[in-house]
């Protein structure tokens, strides 16, 4: 928040910074809507860019664990102007080695994004939670749907898309915490090729193995300057 004052009738007023108009997830639903189909690379990795900016600052300087990473939680402005991570309700402190030591404490997260050790009993969670269900909404913007769930319409029209007729709950229930299959056009379209690496480095199933938020920055920061340099497009 920026400031906290008082109204003339008393009442206290939070003034906060306006993150944009509409959620990722808000644009995810009309993109699936207008059958456009997935997001441009270039737009998808922008979006990874300013979200691992955000994580890396929620875990590096002020010691927290998101704890919520999805669409709905992220916010746009304009034509992807600005693009930033909100909703903290349900974070956690990291301790000096980024990890949820305090025994009270426990992961809430939403299930489709949930990463497999805050499915599992006495599962060690760290920074590296994060960054899964953070892969899982690139995910989001290449399939336009929420990840482990059935498909849903393209006509605007989300009815019994799932129901419990149309859900099967068992291999729902199987498929959590797990690397969802990418959609066919985006695991064979050149240009998605970055983008398809970030999400399978980040969705590991074990949480070593997924890159520090840092390092993510760090690697489209990189590739940002390689594809500004002369005959560095994207193949």
């Amino acid at each position: 928040y920026r400031a906290l004052t008082k109204a003339p009738d008393g009442s206290l007023c939070l003034a906060m910074e306006f993150g944009g108009e509409k959620s990722l997830n808000d644009l995810i639903e009309e993109r699936r809507e207008q059958g456009l189909g997935m997001f441009p690379a270039n737009t998808i990795l922008h979006v990874a860019l300013s979200m691992a900016r955000g994580l890396q600052y929620l875990h590096t300087e002020q010691r927290l664990l998101h704890g919520d990473i999805k669409s709905p939680n992220v916010v746009v402005r304009g034509a992807f102007e600005t693009v930033k991570i909100c909703d903290v309700g349900v974070s956690l402190p990291l301790d000096e080695n980024l990890t949820v030591s305090d025994p009270s404490l426990c992961y809430v997260g939403t299930e489709p994004w949930s990463p497999p050790e805050a499915l599992e009993p006495g599962g060690a969670i760290s920074d590296r939670a994060d960054v899964f269900a953070f892969g899982l909404t690139l995910w989001e913007m290449l399939a336009l749907n929420v990840p482990h769930l059935p498909p849903l319409r393209d006509d605007g029209s989300d009815e019994d898309s799932c129901s419990e007729d149309s859900l099967d709950e068992a291999a729902y229930q199987a498929a959590l915490g797990s690397r969802p299959p990418l959609p066919a056009e985006a695991a064979r379209e050149p240009s998605q090729r970055p983008v398809r690496e970030l999400f399978c480095a980040c969705t590991a199933r074990e949480p070593p193995r997924r890159p520090p938020a840092a390092t993510i920055v760090t690697a489209l920061l990189q590739l940002r300057e390689q594809e500004q340099q002369p005959g560095g497009e994207r193949e």
